[in-house]
């Protein structure tokens, strides 16, 4: 067993469970992010065409019977707005769906009157999605004004940002988490507003949002939204977010996310984030306290942060360790912990 497989096994059963809220599917053939996840700047980076816009109507290519069956379609789109790249006011495009929950593709189910924003490529002449599940998402049908720039995320952001003042609650939902998605800075103030004001769900939502941006402001929040469990989204995402915290500003506020936090997922990911990201040694205390934690994934993190931070030989792991190292291995950290490194300052002055 190697580190990377600790963490993806965790991870993926967080997936698994988040995703089958969205979901029915009883066995999955590929992992999948819940588009309300969606790492939108990454897919606007990968198509070489971006657009937005409503569909004007869907034609059946084919008619298999059955539940799961694997069904073409032909979706008109009317081009509201185009992010990168070029064409015209009408697209059409070729999308299979109905069989997601045996093969985990094929997830995106255009409909008549449906907004979304559309991820994809030419090949051989033919629009294509990116992806057939990550190649589209759906979106609010408010645009925002022409920015009149070539700054394409920022005419996202603007047109997802008149989202939020939809009338129809699923729409500014998904508008906030296009925003996160978006990883802007400069939507900020806009998502604070919707923490402040917006229903419970909104303002959760918002919540991971400004903390995809960066935004470390929103942690005593974090606290108590999590301080009573991540089993559903979007708790469990704010909670996996956390691990890739990199604002030294954060520390104090992820060391009390961590003494609060009754759930393995959390603990996780703020010992992932004060050992291996912000190798601050401040959190030096709190990792030590975690190799006692109840949960061998929350151990391994808080010995590979005391690793990480401190250079303890006792804290290291050989170089070609098996699974059967760790417990051995956290033990003497532990004791390295009782006798030396307890006495030392880890103020980080």
């Amino acid at each position: 067993m190697c580190k990377p497989k600790m963490h993806y096994v965790c991870a993926a059963i967080v997936l698994v469970c988040c995703s089958l809220s969205l979901f029915t599917a009883s066995l999955w053939a590929r992992l999948m992010l819940p588009p309300s996840m969606a790492d939108v700047r990454e897919l606007a980076r990968k198509g070489s065409l971006v657009f937005r816009g409503h569909v004007l109507a869907v034609i059946p290519l084919t008619s298999h019977a059955g539940t799961g069956a694997r069904n073409m379609y032909m979706a008109r789109i009317q081009v509201d707005r185009w992010y990168r790249g070029k064409g015209p006011t009408e697209e059409t495009l070729r999308f299979a769906y109905g069989s997601f929950a045996s093969n985990g593709h094929d997830c995106i189910d255009f409909r008549t009157e449906t907004y979304w924003v559309v991820f994809g490529h030419e090949q051989q002449g033919q629009l294509q999605l990116i992806d057939d599940c990550e190649g589209a998402l759906t979106i609010s049908p408010l645009l925002g004004r022409d920015l009149g720039t070539s700054d394409g995320l920022a005419q996202m952001e603007a047109d997802f940002l008149a989202g939020l003042d939809d009338h129809d609650a699923a729409a500014r939902l998904a508008s906030i988490q296009r925003l996160g998605g978006l990883q802007l800075a400069s939507s900020r103030d806009a998502l604070h507003r919707v923490i402040e004001k917006g229903d419970d769900a909104e303002s959760k939502w918002a919540v991971y949002a400004a903390l995809r941006t960066g935004d470390v402001t929103v942690l005593p929040s974090v606290k108590q939204l999590l301080a009573g469990g991540d089993g559903t989204l979007p708790e469990s995402a704010i909670a996996m977010q956390l691990q890739y915290i990199t604002d030294p500003a954060a520390v104090p506020d992820l060391i009390a996310i961590l003494k609060s936090a009754p759930s393995e997922l959390t603990r996780t990911s703020v010992l992932i984030a004060l050992g291996e990201r912000l190798r601050d040694p401040r959190a030096v205390p709190s990792l030590a306290d975690h190799l006692s934690d109840p949960e061998l994934h929350a151990r391994y993190d808080a010995l590979n942060g005391l690793r990480v931070i401190t250079d303890e030989q006792a804290c290291t792991l050989p170089r070609e360790w098996k699974e059967q190292d760790v417990e051995p291995q956290i033990s003497r950290c532990r004791i390295w912990w009782e006798q030396v490194g307890k006495s030392r300052n880890w103020s980080g002055n």
